[in-house]
């Protein structure tokens, strides 16, 4: 049974692998200004896309995941509303944050910045330590 369950997060963790690469593709950067690269544009639906992946994979993991993927698949679905409520304004999750820092509203209560940074920092590094102890 063990081994069966690796088996599927490994085949999951290649999907996931190539959604990422396919998202690093499409971010767009500006010329880097001293030294540091800006960044233009993050397309929000292929970065859902991968922490869809990601949820399931902590599906096929099991029970032990529960809390960790319900926090991500609320991420989700606060990025997800925003974007339905006006799909061509909100596919850019660069233009998300720097609307919700000019209204005010990026570190007040549940926020879609939020959502993104929580997702991209936990999910993505919960993921990578997750693999990182499988493989070793």
């Amino acid at each position: 049974m063990k081994r069966k369950r690796e088996d599927m997060v490994v085949m999951g963790s290649s999907e996931v692998r190539s959604a990422i690469e396919e998202l690093s593709v499409m971010v767009i950067k500006s010329e880097p200004v001293d030294g540091v690269d800006e960044i233009k544009h993050v397309p929000l639906k292929p970065f859902l896309v991968v922490c869809n992946l990601v949820i399931q994979i902590l599906d096929k993991i099991g029970p032990r995941m529960a809390v960790l993927r319900q926090d991500i698949y609320q991420n989700i679905q606060r990025l997800e509303k925003l974007h339905e409520s006006n799909p061509s304004l909100y596919s850019n999750v660069v233009e998300i944050l720097k609307k919700e820092i000019a209204e005010g509203k990026a570190k007040k209560g549940p926020s879609c910045s939020k959502a993104f940074v929580w997702l991209t920092r936990y999910a993505v590094l919960h993921f990578k330590i997750i693999f990182y102890n499988i493989y070793n």
